[in-house]
């Protein structure tokens, strides 16, 4: 989860996504997402959603990807990193603003070796 306007998720992308190991893992080993949580484009009717969370209208995609991660992981934060396969499992616990390289690398190893070994948190279309 990302937002146009978020500092600290450029500084993660400059800093953290750009380390040649990062990047080596990202590309070769993922699919990246990233879901904006103050994209103003505004929804046509029939994606509108009424909110679980806070019972609200979300018109707008980043509205709608903001009230995904709330409640799916009750955070609302950005920048923050969830690694899930296909089916929605989520691989390993999520990860937000942390300069630290070897930290998210290990958070990408961890999720590919879960992968491999089946492991997973929970679905989010269960929770």
């Amino acid at each position: 989860f990302t937002g146009h306007g978020c500092v600290n998720c450029r500084e993660m992308e400059a800093d953290v996504w750009s380390d040649p190991r990062v990047l080596k893992r990202l590309r070769n080993d993922y699919v990246i997402l990233a879901l904006y949580v103050d994209d103003k484009y505004k929804l046509p009717e029939n994606e509108w959603i009424r909110s679980s969370y806070d019972d609200k209208l979300k018109k707008t995609l980043g509205a709608k990807n903001a009230d995904f991660q709330i409640t799916k992981f009750g955070v609302n934060a950005q920048p923050f990193y969830v690694l899930m396969d296909s089916k929605g499992n989520v691989l390993t616990q999520p990860t937000a603003y942390d300069l630290n390289v070897d930290h998210f690398i290990k958070f990408l190893n961890d999720g590919v070796k879960n992968f491999k070994d089946g492991k997973t948190l929970f679905n989010i279309n269960r929770k």
